[in-house]
C-alpha cells in the first residue's frame, strides 16, 4: 500500500485549552434538555460510539439533527466520537454530521493503523472544501485505547497538523492487552502516553474514572492524574464536571501569586522579593500553570461571609516589655508523666521515684524536666508561634522549683527585645516564657529567640514600651533567683544505692539509645500538650513529607538517649539549643555527647556536655569507629551553614543527619 503523508495546512489550529470532557449519550432524548441544567465542561463529546448501543446508532444521528440548534446554542466546544475503522460503515455515517456546523472536530477511538488518522484528514479536508463555510479546521482527538496505538503512539502524534490533543482510554486498552489493571501498569501507561503527548506539545487528557459516586476517590483520582502532568480528563457523568474543572484551574488569588512570583525575573538563577529560587525550569513550570483557566467565584444570592480567628503573635501591637498570656490553665495528674515515659524513657529517679524524692526532701517525684519545657513551649505556640518564620533557638532553660502530679500550670509570654535582622527583611524577637503554678510561683523559664516577618515601625514600638507596675510583671520581667538543687538535701544521696556510669572531661560518648516518634505519638502528644500549630498534624494543608515534629519532642528525645548513660540526675538546665534540620514523624534520632568539663558542687558532679541528635543513622553501630571532629561539639552554638559545611569536608556520614544542638548541664551524685 502507498504510504501517505500527512496534508500539511498553512496554519495549525491552536492548541486545546480544554481540561474537562464530558461525554453525552445522543440516544437518550432527554439528555439534550439536561444538557442546559448541568454544569458546563470545557468540552462536549457526543458519543456515537461505545457509549451507545448498535441498535440505538441510527436514531442518535436523528437525535442530534434534531438538537443541533441546542447544541449550537452551549457556548462550548462540542467534539463527536465516531465509531472506529472496524465498523467503517457507521464511521462514515458518523462523518456527515460534521455537515450540521456544530462540530468542532471529531474523537477517533481504536486506532489501529496510523494511516486511519491519515484517512479521516483527507476526508475532512474534502469535506471543507464542500462546506466552505468558513471554519479553519476540524480537530482530531486520538483516542489511545489500543495496544497498536500506545505503541505507535509518536506516529501517530505526528501524522497529522489537526490533532490538538491526545487522549487515554485505559480500559480498552488494558481489555486489548489482556493486562491487569494494577495501580503500576496504570502508572506505567499514563507516563508513557503523556510524554508522547507532551513531546509533542500536546495537551494530554486521562481516561475518565468509572466509580461514579465515589466522589472522594475521584477527586484523588483528579489530583494524582493533574501531579502527573495530565492536562485534564474524560468525564462520564454530570457530577464529574465541577470536581474536573476545579482541579484543573487556579484561583485568583493562585494567578495572582504566580504572577507575583515572576516579578522582576528576567532570567539565569535568582532570588525573587520572597526569598524563592527562581531559574528557567521554575519560570517555565509557573508560566505553564499561568495557561490554566481561571476558576469564577460563584457568589449565591443570598450568602455569608465566614470569619476565620488568626492565632500567633500580632505584629502590629507587639512592644518590648510586653506580658501575653497563654490561653490554657491545665491540671496535671500522674496520667501525663506515664503517657510521657511512653514516649521519653525515664531514668532518672528523682523523676520516677517518690521513695528517692522524699530521701532528697521533696514530698514525691519531680513532673519530667523535659515534659515541663515542652508544656511551657506548645501552651504559647497559640498566641506566639503561630506567625513566626523560623525558631531560632533556646538559652537558659531553668527548672526553678519542683512540680509535681496535681499541680495546675498556665504560662506566659515576656518580650524582651525587637530588632530587625541585617538586610532589614524580617525581625528577630527575643522573648522569656515562664511557667507557673496555682499558686503563681515560678516552675519553669527559659529564653527564646525567634525570626518574625518584618515588624513595621519598629522603633516605635521599641519606645512604646510601658512600665507595668502589677505583681505579675514584677514575676515575669526579673531573670530566675532559684534553681532545682535548692530544694533538694543532697547530704542524703547516699542513703538511697545509685550506680552511674563514672564520666571523665573530653570524653566522646556515643549513647546506644535510639528512638522514633511514629504518626500516632505525634498527633497524640502534640494533642496533650496543647501544640496548635497545623504543620504538625494536618495533613489536609500539608502534604505528608512536609509534617514536622514538634523541636520540643526533639529535643526530649535527644536528651533521653543521653540519659540513659548519664542517670543518675538529679538536676538538667541547657545553656543553648538550637534546630539544623526538621524531623519528620517516622524518623529516628540518635544521641552523642561531648564531656566540656567535670566539675565537684556540693555533693554533686556537675557535668557540662554537648549533645547532637542525629536523625536515621544508627551512630552506635554505624560510626562507633570513626573519628568525630572536636569542632562539631564546640561550646557555642553553631550556624546550619557552618555544621553543614563541617561536615560535608569532614564527616560527609552525617552531612543533613544532624537535627538538633543542646549545649547543657547535669547534676548528679558524686562517681567514686
Amino acid at each position: 500500500m502507498e504510504k501517505l503523508q500527512p496534508i500539511a495546512f498553512t496554519s495549525k489550529k491552536a492548541i486545546s485549552s480544554c481540561s474537562s470532557y464530558f461525554f453525552v449519550l445522543p440516544h437518550k432524548s432527554f439528555v439534550f434538555e439536561k444538557l442546559k441544567t448541568w454544569s458546563k465542561p470545557d468540552c462536549y463529546v457526543v458519543d456515537l460510539q461505545d457509549g451507545c448501543p448498535n441498535e440505538l446508532k441510527e436514531m442518535a444521528r436523528e437525535n442530534i439533527k434534531q438538537q443541533a440548534t441546542l447544541l449550537g446554542e452551549l457556548d462550548r466546544k462540542i467534539l463527536l466520537r465516531v465509531n472506529d475503522f472496524g465498523n467503517e460503515a457507521e464511521l462514515k455515517k458518523d462523518m456527515e454530521l460534521l455537515s450540521l456546523g456544530v462540530f468542532d472536530g471529531i474523537m477517533l477511538p481504536m486506532i489501529n493503523r496510523v494511516e486511519n488518522i491519515q484517512t479521516i484528514d483527507r476526508w475532512l479536508q474534502n469535506m471543507e472544501e464542500e462546506l466552505s463555510t468558513g471554519r479553519t479546521v476540524f480537530e482530531i482527538v486520538p483516542l489511545i485505547e489500543t495496544v497498536y496505538s500506545t505503541v505507535h503512539i509518536n506516529r501517530i502524534t505526528s501524522s497529522s497538523n489537526r490533532i490538538t490533543a491526545i487522549a487515554l482510554g485505559l480500559f480498552d486498552l488494558f481489555a486489548d492487552s489482556n493486562a491487569s489493571m494494577n495501580q503500576a501498569n496504570v502508572n506505567f501507561i499514563s507516563n508513557q502516553v503523556m510524554l508522547a503527548a507532551k513531546s509533542a506539545g500536546l495537551p494530554f487528557i486521562d481516561s475518565p474514572f468509572t466509580e461514579i459516586h465515589d466522589y472522594a476517590a475521584f477527586y484523588a483520582d483528579c489530583k494524582k492524574t493533574a501531579d502527573i502532568g495530565s492536562d485534564g480528563k474524560l468525564i462520564l457523568h454530570p457530577d464529574h464536571i465541577d470536581i474536573v474543572n476545579n482541579c484543573f484551574s487556579i484561583s485568583e488569588e493562585e494567578k495572582k501569586s504566580l504572577t507575583d512570583k515572576l516579578i522582576g525575573y528576567t532570567g539565569g538563577c535568582s532570588i525573587n522579593k520572597s526569598g524563592e529560587f527562581i531559574g528557567p525550569p521554575v519560570e517555565k513550570k509557573i508560566k505553564r500553570q499561568l495557561l490554566k483557566k481561571v476558576k469564577k467565584k460563584r457568589i449565591p444570592a443570598n450568602s455569608i461571609r465566614p470569619r476565620t480567628f488568626k492565632y500567633g503573635l500580632d505584629l502590629n501591637t507587639v512592644y518590648e516589655g510586653q506580658a501575653l498570656p497563654c490561653p490554657y490553665e491545665i491540671s496535671v495528674d500522674e496520667s501525663w508523666t506515664t503517657l510521657w515515659s511512653s514516649l521519653v524513657p525515664m531514668g532518672n529517679f528523682i523523676e520516677t521515684s517518690d521513695v528517692f524524692s522524699q530521701h532528697l526532701g521533696l514530698p514525691k517525684k519531680l513532673l519530667p524536666f523535659s515534659a515541663m519545657l515542652n508544656l511551657t513551649l506548645c501552651m504559647a505556640v497559640e498566641p506566639f508561634s503561630e506567625t513566626c518564620l523560623l525558631h531560632l533557638g533556646l538559652e537558659e532553660v531553668v527548672y526553678e522549683k519542683p512540680a509535681h502530679a496535681g499541680d495546675t500550670f498556665r504560662c506566659y509570654i515576656f518580650i524582651e527585645k525587637l530588632r530587625n535582622t541585617s538586610d532589614g527583611r524580617r525581625s528577630v524577637i527575643t522573648s522569656r516564657h515562664i511557667l507557673l503554678n496555682q499558686n503563681s510561683e515560678r516552675i519553669l523559664s527559659f529564653k527564646r529567640k525567634t525570626l518574625f516577618s518584618k515588624i513595621d515601625d519598629l522603633e516605635a514600638k521599641i519606645r512604646l514600651s510601658l512600665p507595668e507596675n502589677s505583681k505579675l510583671h514584677e514575676t515575669l520581667a526579673t531573670k530566675n533567683t532559684t534553681v532545682l538543687t535548692d530544694f533538694i538535701d543532697c547530704s542524703n544521696l547516699s542513703e538511697h544505692p545509685i550506680n552511674c556510669h563514672k564520666i571523665a572531661s573530653n570524653e566522646l560518648l556515643i549513647h546506644d539509645a535510639s528512638r522514633h516518634l511514629g504518626e500516632s505519638e505525634n498527633l497524640l502528644f502534640t494533642t496533650l500538650f496543647r501544640n496548635t500549630h497545623p504543620v504538625h498534624f494536618n495533613y489536609l494543608r500539608y502534604q505528608k513529607k512536609d509534617i514536622i515534629v514538634c523541636g520540643g519532642f526533639v529535643l526530649a528525645i535527644t536528651l533521653a538517649n543521653a540519659l540513659k548513660d548519664l542517670k543518675q540526675v538529679v538536676d538538667q538546665r541547657i545553656i543553648s539549643c538550637s534546630h539544623i534540620n526538621k524531623i519528620a514523624p517516622m524518623d529516628t534520632i540518635s544521641s552523642v555527647s561531648y564531656i566540656h568539663s567535670r566539675k565537684l558542687e556540693d555533693n554533686l558532679e556537675v557535668l557540662t556536655i554537648k549533645t547532637l541528635g542525629i536523625r536515621n543513622v544508627d551512630i552506635a553501630n554505624e560510626l562507633n569507629d570513626c573519628d568525630w571532629p572536636l569542632d562539631l561539639f564546640a561550646q557555642e552554638d553553631l550556624r546550619p551553614a557552618k555544621m553543614e559545611k563541617l561536615l560535608r569536608e569532614e564527616m560527609p556520614e552525617l552531612f543533613h543527619k544532624v537535627c538538633i544542638q543542646i549545649l547543657w548541664k547535669v547534676w548528679r551524685p558524686i562517681t567514686k
